[in-house]
């Protein structure tokens, strides 16, 4: 068990559900919710390239079955499948190995 990020210790992670149409539209002002998730994602991997990593390790865990070059608008209810159950593993660990655990609980759905 690692120890857990001093940059989210005693914070509480929490996003709103995320939906298909997430990949495919933008909100001038307005950072989305899966970008929020990749950046905490990125933090909790040690930032810079570990990061980004550990990123893929977690996206491919959650359900996302292309390579980091591949865009999330290749398949947005894939994309919004993965990321959700990211968005609901933060919600119980900001431990890295514990959130990739945490993931081999819940349940993938396929699009």
């Amino acid at each position: 068990m690692t120890t857990p990020n001093p940059h989210l210790k005693g914070m509480t992670v929490e996003f709103i559900e995320i939906k298909a149409e997430d990949f495919t539209s933008f909100t001038p002002g307005k950072v989305a919710v899966y970008i929020q998730i990749e950046q905490v994602l990125n933090n909790l991997g040690g930032s810079g390239k570990p990061g980004m990593e550990y990123k893929k390790i977690v996206m491919k865990a959650a359900g996302w079955k292309y390579d980091g070059l591949t865009g999330y608008a290749k398949n947005p209810p894939m994309a919004a499948d993965a990321f959700n159950r990211v968005r609901l593993a933060l919600q119980d660990t900001q431990d890295k190995d514990e959130l990739l655990e945490k993931l081999k609980t819940l349940p993938v759905e396929t699009a």
